[in-house]
């Protein structure tokens, strides 16, 4: 015991040491923890930048379901843009070409066929004579022969009636067959609403798979007037050979767009409409003349036929295209044959109104053919006999608006 006294100093000494330095700490480690921290490292819960500041690229904002973005062809420097949710289109800028819009240049497609609408090809640019509003106009740009089409399927797929959907898809498939290589090919259906099945390709089999998507139809309406609108939206940049081929009843159920201002669309546009009626096939196998299927009345009567045969036959004739009504088949092919043979071998005219003002009203055109001397063209034929011929042409244009 006498050997352990000497140590008790030393550790009652240490013991007062260590609470003294202990009392002196947390103040200091306090202090610590509510500044801010220094360091330049960002939380692990977001992007981790490499270096600097983050910068983020806003993206393009989508456009609603209902306004539908348009889709234009594509200069060597602008891509087509494509639909959300959809494939993108695959255009090669090399193959195509665009206008200036700040010219004021007016496009006419013309085609002039004999009685059996077979196309007449030998006419020149001195042959043809515009007029707007009666006025005569210099025909700038001319051209003419084969060229590539563009060609946007408009198919009509509604739950009302089995055999309307079995027509729609062969009258479908039967339009492969005129598609070339070099051609683009869009496909589009709706009922209540528009869909890009396939958007505009050259490849064959991506039609075929656009098509073949049309098997389980969604509503039994059919609003083919905001439809037809839609495409014709989409249309309005693309230059060249191009139209609308639509299958089609040419029945409408509860549009947004009345048949006036679905009209007046049609005319505004200039691209021409080729209406492939599914309904006439039908209706001529029908003895009363009425088909089931109508979502009012619960049939189709003989008079909702004939209407929708002339908004066929409207739209068509103000567009600068042809309605179609084959009653077997057989004739679906050659109709398509035809369709692809006036495209491809169209007169395409250009002239910059000699009225330059921008009134945004609708202006009257019309084309004529001409000989030499300024008098109406006549055409023989191989046997010296004259060929009876018509011009078809969209019927005007609307001039843009200051």
């Amino acid at each position: 015991m006498k050997n352990k006294k000497p140590y008790l100093p030393i550790i009652l000494v240490a013991g007062i040491v260590a609470v003294l330095l202990l009392a002196s700490f947390p103040p200091k480690w306090f202090a610590a923890a509510q500044e801010p921290p220094q360091s330049d490292q960002q939380p692990t819960s977001g992007p981790q930048p490499d270096v600097g500041e983050t910068v983020l690229v806003p993206k393009k904002k989508s456009q609603p379901a209902t306004t539908q973005p348009t889709t234009t062809q594509p200069t060597a420097d602008q891509p087509v843009p494509s639909q959300p949710g959809t494939k993108p289109e695959k255009i090669n800028p090399n193959d195509i070409y665009t206008l200036s819009t700040s010219t004021n240049l007016v496009n006419v497609d013309v085609m002039v066929v004999d009685n059996n609408g077979n196309p007449i090809h030998t006419l020149d640019k001195k042959n043809f004579k515009l007029f707007d509003d009666g006025v005569p106009q210099a025909v700038t740009n001319f051209g003419t022969g084969e060229a590539p089409m563009t060609i946007c399927m408009l198919v009509e797929f509604s739950n009302r009636w089995w055999p309307f959907l079995y027509m729609t898809l062969r009258y479908g498939y039967d339009f492969l067959n005129v598609i070339h290589p070099k051609d683009w090919v869009a496909v589009v259906s709706f009922d209540m609403k528009s869909q890009i099945l396939t958007d505009f390709t050259q490849d064959r089999s991506e039609v075929r798979a656009g098509l073949d998507q049309l098997r389980i139809p969604g509503f039994s309406e059919y609003n083919f007037y905001d439809a037809l609108a839609f495409v014709l939206d989409r249309m309005k940049e693309v230059h060249g050979r191009k139209a609308v081929v639509a299958i089609v009843t040419g029945l409408d159920s509860f549009s947004k767009l009345t048949y006036d201002q679905t009209l007046k669309i049609v005319r505004a546009s200039d691209t021409p409409v080729y209406p492939v009626s599914i309904l006439e096939f039908l209706s001529v196998r029908s003895p009363s003349g009425n088909l089931p299927g109508n979502i009012a009345t619960g049939r189709i009567q003989a008079i909702d036929v004939l209407q929708a045969e002339n908004a066929l036959k409207t739209m068509a004739s103000y567009s600068g295209g042809q309605a179609y009504f084959p009653r077997f088949e057989q004739e679906v092919p050659d109709d398509y044959q035809q369709i692809a043979q006036r495209l491809r071998t169209q007169y395409s005219l250009g002239f910059v109104p000699t009225n330059a003002t921008k009134d945004g009203q609708f202006h009257k055109l019309k084309v004529a053919l001409v000989d030499e001397q300024g008098n109406p063209l006549e055409i023989m034929n191989e046997k010296g006999k004259k060929v009876k011929y018509h011009i078809v042409a969209r019927d005007g244009y609307y001039a843009p608006k200051s």
